[in-house]
């Protein structure tokens, strides 16, 4: 059996050629992690529940800081969240040239329709402002994602209607207060 690593950002892929296996003839075909897939859930993900808690999801995202979105707010597109372990990635507030910024982690379970939160909720100057632990259902209809909150400690709230993008490798989610927009995107890192 001839096996090629093929390298692309931090994901590794490899394709197997196998030369006289049994009676069949000769086959190359990409073996991929199961979050690449076209799969949307992740089997066997842990359960994350713990209860009076709420989860014990670990945050290990790094701090993004808010910028003024530039323009108008990105047109949303919906699509099918995949399962996976999400980190935000950028905080934009449009109409408002302050904003609050990011260090969340959240995992995304049962086809979509399960979300851990874990983090913080980041001030003008970097600084924690509140600690969000939380657990939501989830359901979405066109570009809208609607969340019930199961359980939640500390004083942040999830939005019970956002907007929101997804693609295999990002999530973008929007919520609304005034005049004011806040997107916040995501970066799947795979399952669980």
């Amino acid at each position: 059996m001839d096996a090629k690593i093929i390298v692309k950002g931090t994901i590794v892929l490899i394709a197997a050629t196998c030369v006289a296996c049994g009676s069949g003839s000769q086959s190359s075909a990409p073996v991929t992690d199961a979050y690449i897939s076209s799969t949307a859930t992740c089997p066997g993900a842990p359960d994350y529940s713990a209860g009076a808690s709420c989860n014990n999801l670990v945050n290990d995202a790094a701090s993004v800081a808010s910028t003024a979105g530039s323009g108008d707010p990105p047109t949303f597109t919906g699509g099918t969240i995949k399962d996976g372990v999400y980190h935000a990635t950028k905080a934009e507030a449009f109409g408002t040239t302050t904003g609050t910024g990011r260090r969340f982690t959240l995992v995304v379970l049962e086809g979509g329709t399960k979300f851990y939160y874990a983090g913080d909720i980041l001030d003008a100057q970097g600084a924690v402002a509140t600690t969000m632990v939380a657990i939501a259902s989830a359901s979405t209809s066109g570009n809208q994602l609607t969340q019930t909150t199961v359980c939640m400690t500390g004083s942040a709230q999830i939005p019970t209607t956002e907007s929101y993008t997804a693609t295999g490798t990002e999530l973008i989610l929007s919520a609304t207060q005034g005049s004011v927009v806040a997107v916040t995107t995501y970066a799947r890192a795979g399952c669980p």
